[in-house]
């Protein structure tokens, strides 16, 4: 009896917490909170479901945009109204990301509107769940509830309404953003039936839908990216990886023009089955034409054997490029704008019988450490494939090779910057078509302090074809993935610095 007597107050604690929550996330689901901005409305409301825990999303005109923070807290989903004239807007193509702004006046006042209305509601959701524990108690006694009932059942369902939303207070907090992502974005570009005749001439064609996307994507991140996250930055760096013989430097020049972009860092496979004959396009002419530092690392496709140095060599003469291992006796340790960059080629070699032999990677690897020595860590350490950055030091390891866009940690893997060029492959879809492995491509900032702050990753299809089509863009916080960096350093502009780094 004296256990049962113990028992009974946990037990009924727990039924008025688990009645309270039910109650709060069903009212707080069902019946949303409509806020406004001169441009937009919006229904805000809580999501029940396990799988949108921690994350704030919605489904807007230019396609989804979810952003996850780290914490636990009910899922939040916004339903925006866009005024019809601003959907023609996106529609014709013709976007300024001006006409999507919201004040940050506006923004507080909704943001605040819209957390007291959820919490409004929860909080009655939270009391209509006591009622019905009480109301059950009062039939089980055939009579109303004891006042310690109704007393203690208030005060829980007080504290668990208090400790949802400080929860909620402490995960959504801009610090704590984890990554924003938007898919679906947008499918902007016009059916192009013509196809030209030139490679080069189809990338030219398709840098207005670049173009786009990138103002679209821009607009999109002041919109819903927290403002703890700076809007201005001192470095950027386009991370682009297997080219594989296919000259889309238009595109890139357009990435670099309109992202101000400081420098180009390349993770390797620029040619395809190690054939440094085939020149496709003039690719170091068009690599000259870009304008800032292009940092290169061999991949295993830019070379027949492992004493293959064609590549290298012609690279060394290309104007703007930037080898970070230009002899197998040397690395170099390039600066741009202060931000640091380092690496090492890949050690295969096109057809290399030592195909997935991490051991090999490994051992290219602690070569470049032993002749790093006791050098302050670089940045961003590149190198081509996934096992060489095992364990290197940077605040970034960057790697290539797997032609898809990925993220381990402080690993960064560029997925293919040109859906692999002439070593193009495709996969099946479940109606029975074949679609093309995507474009991607990914953005770094660099604040002023030298941390990195924001990892932007595009994909996008259909270049070749006269008819891109774009899949997704996502922003990454990349000051909660990066390594710390030393206090006192100080990043911005553009002057480059490149220092020799013997070999042991």
């Amino acid at each position: 009896m004296r256990w049962t007597s113990r028992l009974r107050p946990a037990a009924m604690t727990l039924l008025v917490v688990m009645a309270s929550l039910t109650g709060g996330m069903i009212t707080a689901s069902l019946w949303p909170v409509t806020v406004e901005t001169d441009y937009y409305a919006a229904e805000v409301h809580l999501s029940p479901g396990w799988g949108e825990l921690s994350s704030i999303g919605t489904d807007t005109v230019v396609g989804s945009v979810s952003a996850e923070f780290a914490g636990l807290a009910p899922g939040v989903r916004i339903e925006p109204r866009v005024k019809p004239e601003i959907t023609q807007l996106v529609q014709s193509g013709n976007l300024d990301p001006s006409t999507l702004d919201v004040s940050a006046a506006e923004r507080s006042r909704v943001i605040r509107e819209a957390a007291t209305g959820v919490g409004l509601r929860f909080g009655g959701g939270a009391l209509a769940g006591l009622g019905v524990v009480l109301l059950g108690i009062g039939l089980r006694r055939r009579g109303a509830p004891g006042r310690r009932s109704v007393v203690g059942g208030v005060l829980v369902t007080a504290v668990t309404c208090a400790g949802v939303g400080l929860a909620a207070q402490r995960t959504y907090a801009p610090d704590r953003l984890e990554s924003l992502r938007s898919t679906g974005l947008l499918e902007l570009a016009a059916s192009k039936r013509g196809l030209l005749a030139s490679v080069e001439e189809r990338a030219d064609e398709a840098t207005p839908y670049l173009r786009n996307l990138l103002a679209l994507s821009s607009a999109l991140q002041q919109e819903y990216a927290p403002h703890r996250i700076p809007t201005e930055t001192a470095v950027k760096a386009l991370l682009v990886s297997d080219i594989h013989s296919t000259n889309e430097y238009a595109l890139m020049r357009t990435i670099i023009e309109e992202q101000d972009i400081d420098v180009v860092i390349d993770s390797g496979d620029l040619l395809t089955f190690g054939n440094v004959e085939v020149g496709v396009s003039d690719l170091h002419r068009s690599i000259s034409s870009l304008g800032v530092p292009y940092v290169f690392v061999r991949g295993n496709h830019d070379a027949s054997s492992r004493t293959d140095t064609r590549l290298l060599e012609q690279m060394a003469n290309t104007e703007g490029v930037v080898l970070l291992e230009p002899t197998p006796d040397e690395y170099q340790e390039v600066t741009v704008g202060g931000v640091r960059i380092a690496g090492f080629n890949d050690p295969r070699y096109f057809d290399d019988p030592l195909r997935g032999d991490e051991d090999n990677q490994h051992e290219a690897r602690d070569q470049w450490l032993e002749a790093w020595g006791e050098r302050p860590a670089p940045d961003l350490t590149v190198s081509h494939e996934p096992a060489a950055v095992d364990d290197v030091p940077g605040q970034l390891r960057i790697n290539g090779h797997m032609h898809r866009a990925e993220l381990d940690g402080n690993r960064i893997q560029v997925g293919t910057f040109t859906g692999a060029g002439t070593l193009r492959h495709f996969i099946g879809r479940t109606d029975g078509e074949l679609v093309g492995q995507p474009h991607t491509f990914d953005v770094l900032a660099f604040g002023e302090n030298c941390r990195a702050q924001a990892l932007t990753r595009y994909q996008f299809r259909s270049v070749l074809s006269g008819s891109p089509t774009y899949d997704s863009v996502s922003m990454v916080n990349a000051e909660r993935i990066a390594k710390d960096v030393d206090e006192g350093r100080t990043c911005g502009g553009d002057d480059l610095e490149v220092e020799s780094v013997p070999g042991e």
